[in-house]
């Protein structure tokens, strides 16, 4: 676990930014928290002050709102930083089809703008790039390694596949400490609530239909928060780790239909499902192999879909969402 370290956490507010800030600040770090606060969904600003309720501005923590697409933001954080993690980006890969232009400048310049702060710090230890299995586009072959061919199909998997890019350039021509990582369907807590799980757990609730893109059976890898949470702090602890790119998931896919099965269990409503065309952008089969991280990171994911759906559920209900 790191400790008693200055870190720098890039789109803070965010789903996988709030839980990692939180598991952070329970051992002794100091936390330069950055995020925009745009409007992609309501909610986000609330949930990091809960979490910052119990801590302390300035020795525990430091809020910066700003967006890193202009560098002037970055320069207004004067600790010296051991650890950046870099998990802001405009999200949605059906909303990248519709805002391209929009979506591939916020995602790439800001992540080039973070990389150049990056190497101007002779203290930062490691540089964390939060990247995604969208990168793949429709797999070849399955489990999917991280030498699998990169064929994308939406502009949101381009621009992280452009900021792994760039990622291995400052590590070969700068010597940054760098790792990227291939997120694979994250949900739990916090969780967006445009992500499937999130959505028809509140449709279910609601007693209200659910629509599902195609006829079900497309297959997703589902990751639960606190296994990419010890990923990406593994991922920051090893050495090995530098210039490497690892996969992190469940590595156990569950079709669609399977999973809305589940998910109608533990909410024991009727259930009401209408399936409607296929989007564009979604790929078909998602399956991580997640081998390379087992060894070189030590990675190896602890909650199932069973147990990850019922904590999620009551998250939800706990909070009325």
């Amino acid at each position: 676990m790191i400790k008693n370290k200055c870190i720098l956490i890039t789109g803070a507010a965010g789903f996988i930014g709030s839980s990692l800030t939180e598991t952070l600040l329970k051992h002794d770090n100091l936390l330069i928290l950055l995020d925009n606060y745009n409007d992609y969904y309501p909610g986000k600003e609330k949930q990091l002050k809960d979490i910052l309720s119990k801590y302390s501005q300035n020795s525990d923590y430091k809020l910066i709102k700003g967006d890193l697409v202009n560098y002037s933001t970055l320069t207004n954080i004067h600790d010296e930083v051991d650890y950046v993690f870099h998990l802001a980006a405009q999200a949605g890969v059906r909303y990248s089809i519709n805002n391209s232009s929009a979506v591939t400048y916020n995602n790439i310049v800001s992540t080039v703008n973070v990389f150049e702060y990056s190497i101007k710090f002779s203290s930062i230890q490691k540089v964390i790039y939060a990247s995604s299995s969208s990168v793949y586009g429709n797999p070849v072959y399955t489990p999917v390694d991280e030498e699998h061919p990169k064929s994308p199909i939406s502009p949101y998997a381009v621009t992280k596949l452009c900021g792994e890019i760039y990622a291995d350039l400052y590590y070969k021509e700068y010597n940054l400490p760098i790792t990227s990582l291939r997120f694979y369907t994250v949900y739990g807590p916090r969780g967006r609530p445009d992500m499937a799980i999130r959505k028809f757990f509140n449709l279910m609730q609601q007693n209200k239909e659910i629509l599902i893109y195609g006829d079900g059976t497309q297959k997703r890898d589902f990751t639960y928060i606190s296994d990419i949470i010890d990923g990406l702090i593994l991922a920051g602890e090893k050495d090995s780790a530098k210039g490497e790119v690892f996969n992190l998931g469940g590595s156990s896919p569950i079709e669609v239909n399977e999973l809305v099965d589940k998910m109608y269990g533990i909410t024991r409503v009727q259930k009401k499902i209408r399936y409607i065309e296929k989007q564009k952008g979604d790929v078909e089969l998602t399956h991580s192999n997640i081998s390379k991280a087992r060894k070189l990171l030590g990675f190896s994911p602890k909650v199932n879909i069973d147990v990850g759906l019922k904590n999620q559920y009551k998250w939800q209900t706990s909070y009325g969402l």
